[in-house]
């Protein structure tokens, strides 16, 4: 099979490697598509270290393609959406839902084998059926969007809060969604492209005043990298509001700490996806992708042949091309 690699130049390379086998307890998927994400730019801006030698992709939709010893409730040749990440199964976090606080967990395509290849193997009970209306490329759309319905929920958003987002990419724009879904009044959003600032438009965001200082309920940040963005968000909120940090940030960063406590204002981190009472993010991610289809599908700006992931790669970064989503395409030649 084909399996984009990464270089310890933090390039990638398109080489043959053998199909891998489902273990007992897991599926084969055969990819149909894998998005780009912020995490993977950061490796190939050099922000963090290359990971020489992994495959990346865990932004994965594809058709499970065979089934490992063991598992149940899976037909081999329905569509799914892969969340790529997994715990020891025995620890607190794990016992509790929260697998991706786990100290052993994997998070494939990062710190495990990703889906950037014509076939990945998962544990079965990381595959989610799509359901009639949505294609295996759609699949690959469900990671991001389960990333913020933890941020939403991790922000406690209720009907009639007034939330201000930080950033609009992929992230961003999804959170605009994920917002409305929980009840948000009005989502204000800070966005640096007209390309962005469009498509937050048709999510149902307004632009972000940034003198609106103190007034909002939640405010959730996207932009991560090395920008001053958690101390505007300190400021944003309104006294006793919250932050919730979704950026991947490759260095310590300040905020005020003086505003954080005299006005009492609570700062969340999130991590990946876990569970929401009895449901999983991920599936909750799923019903949002189902009811928001359409508009979410606008999010794909720019797809690519595996053999043009480096190309790829280049266009995500570059956001001077309008890019959002790009996306590799496994069936594109």
């Amino acid at each position: 099979m084909r399996a984009a690699i990464w270089s310890s130049e933090g390039t990638l390379s398109v080489e043959e490697r053998p199909v891998p086998e489902p273990k007992p307890g897991w599926v084969r998927v055969r990819v149909a598509a894998v998005g780009i994400c912020g995490t993977d730019l950061h490796f190939f801006s050099g922000g963090f270290p290359s990971p020489k030698g992994l495959l990346p992709g865990h932004e994965v939709g594809g058709t499970i393609d065979a089934i490992g010893d063991g598992v149940t409730g899976v037909e081999v040749g329905t569509a799914v959406a892969v969340e790529p990440l997994s715990g020891c199964g025995v620890c607190v976090q794990c016992a509790t839902g929260d697998d991706n606080r786990c100290a052993k967990r994997t998070l494939y395509g990062v710190t495990g084998r990703g889906g950037m290849a014509d076939y990945m193997t998962i544990p079965a009970n990381r595959v989610y059926p799509l359901g009639a209306g949505l294609d295996p490329h759609d699949g690959a759309l469900a990671e991001p969007l389960a990333v913020c319905v933890r941020g939403v929920r991790l922000g406690g958003i209720r009907p009639g809060d007034r939330v201000a987002i930080l950033g609009a990419g992929t992230i961003g724009l999804v959170s605009v969604l994920a917002a409305r879904a929980a009840g948000a009044s009005e989502v204000h959003v800070s966005a640096r492209h007209e390309s962005q600032r469009r498509l937050a438009a048709s999510f149902g965001a307004m632009e972000l005043d940034p003198s609106k200082l103190g007034t909002f309920d939640a405010v959730i940040e996207t932009v991560g990298g090395s920008a001053d963005t958690l101390s505007d968000a300190v400021h944003l909120a309104r006294p006793g509001g919250v932050v919730v940090a979704l950026g991947v940030f490759e260095k310590p960063v300040q905020f005020d700490a003086f505003d954080l406590c005299t006005r009492e204002i609570r700062v969340a981190g999130s991590n990946c996806y876990g569970h929401a009472g009895a449901r999983r993010d991920f599936d909750i991610a799923l019903g949002l992708l189902r009811e928001h289809r359409d508009a979410l599908r606008t999010l794909v700006t720019h797809t690519f042949a595996l053999e043009s992931v480096n190309d790829a790669f280049a266009t995500a970064a570059d956001k001077s091309t309008g890019s959002i989503k790009v996306r590799i395409d496994l069936a594109k030649d």
